[in-house]
């Protein structure tokens, strides 16, 4: 596991220093978490379609305000609405099933027991939905029309 874990930090620095700046305030755990969510949706695009090049800065940065566009956009819809906006991108998600294990893993409890609370669920969630954008190298669409 030590293996994967290197190559995935040579073969995706910026992906790495991505997760780790923005989870540097977050603590231990959390930027655990998100590292190890980020190896293993890095492991599943891989085994879903061989190598993935090497992600830039600049790609991470465009898919950041691509996932806060849509943050926005579900932060404006309310109750019934809400659900059924996001039922409607996760459906025109190019990667659904990656957001669906995030969101699982989401509701595990942490290694000591703890449950994560809802804000570091929704940064953690944020930052992946970012990887995810950018290791897919697929137009995020989700929440567009």
């Amino acid at each position: 596991m030590a293996e994967e874990f290197e190559r995935f930090f040579r073969e995706q620095p910026a992906v790495c220093d991505f997760v780790v700046e923005l989870t540097h305030d977050s603590g231990q755990q959390i930027q655990e978490m998100s590292l190890f969510l980020a190896y293993m949706i890095f492991k599943a695009v891989n085994l879903g379609g061989g190598h993935v090049a090497s992600i830039t800065r600049d790609a991470l940065e465009s898919a950041y305000r691509a996932s806060e566009s849509w943050i926005n956009q579900m932060s404006e819809a309310e109750g019934s609405e809400l659900q059924a906006t996001l039922t409607a991108s996760f459906n025109k998600d190019t990667e659904p099933y990656l957001l669906q294990y995030v969101i699982s893993e989401l509701n595990q409890p942490l290694e000591d027991g703890r449950e994560l609370d809802d804000n570091g669920k929704g940064e953690v969630f944020f930052l992946l939905k970012t990887v995810i954008t950018s290791l897919s190298n697929k137009e995020n669409t989700i929440g567009f029309e």
